[in-house]
């Protein structure tokens, strides 16, 4: 009988394993986080006011329609993005009416809204679909209805603009420079290669000078300029400066209206 003792202490602490683990999962326990993969995005989660606010997309059926991605097309596939309203655009080689989709599941397609003309530039949210979201853009190219490939964003906490958009007059001097607030991180600690502008004319050479920090050191802003306004022609034009926070791997864009 002695040489059973140490089986049937044995089993008894099995049993006793086997029971608690029973009685964790019933008490709504799970398994630890899967491994990290670092060849893909991490999601980061929503900040606390990341609320929907009462905005309602409406679930639209797709068609097969055949895949090309329009020229442009941003943000890319995977990026992390740093503000939770955020701009999609892309541009057509000539005049298309264009909607907007997206997902957070690759089942339920969302419409997100709709615009026309060669460039094209819609707000989306990611406070509706979660930290993660899949979008696709229809668009009309040479008599033919296209769909791009999906793409998926996902959110990070980093340097953003706190506007989404802004509007200045530009005046007669040269080197005329506006304030663009900058939340999430030190302006003064973004390098000036953090910025891009995009969109705007060729002949119109803008630039962003050094940031200044707002007290309490979480933001701040930057001075976007233009050199010579006298090369705009027209009564204005619109781009968008881009910033990268190299720090969270994460983007963001505002679009700019410059007016004469």
């Amino acid at each position: 009988m002695k040489q059973w003792k140490p089986l049937i202490a044995s089993l008894v602490v099995i049993a006793l394993a086997m029971g608690a683990l029973a009685a964790w999962k019933k008490l709504g326990g799970s398994p630890g986080p899967a491994p990290y993969n670092d060849n893909r995005a991490r999601a980061t989660p929503l900040p606390s006011n990341g609320e929907p606010g009462g905005l309602k997309y409406e679930a639209v059926p797709l068609e097969n329609l055949p895949e090309l991605d329009p020229l442009g097309l941003w943000p890319r596939d995977g990026q992390r993005i740093s503000s939770v309203e955020f701009w999609v655009m892309w541009q057509t080689t000539g005049f298309s009416q264009c909607r907007l989709l997206a997902t957070s599941d690759q089942r339920d397609w969302f419409d997100l809204g709709s615009t026309g003309g060669e460039d094209h530039f819609l707000q989306a949210s990611l406070a509706y679909f979660g930290s993660s979201m899949t979008f696709a853009v229809e668009f009309d190219a040479g008599g033919t209805r296209y769909r791009s490939a999906p793409r998926t964003v996902h959110f990070g906490q980093g340097a953003h603009f706190t506007r989404r958009s802004y509007e200045f007059t530009l005046g007669d001097g040269l080197n005329q420079t506006f304030p663009i607030e900058v939340f999430g991180r030190n302006p003064r600690r973004l390098s000036l290669d953090a910025f891009k502008s995009v969109w705007f004319p060729d002949g119109l050479v803008t630039y962003v000078g050094h940031g200044r920090e707002r007290e309490g050191n979480d933001g701040g802003e930057v001075a976007f300029g233009v050199q010579d306004p006298a090369l705009l022609e027209g009564r204005g034009c619109q781009g968008f400066l881009e910033m990268y926070d190299v720090v969270t791997d994460t983007y963001d864009r505002t679009r700019i209206d410059f007016r004469r």
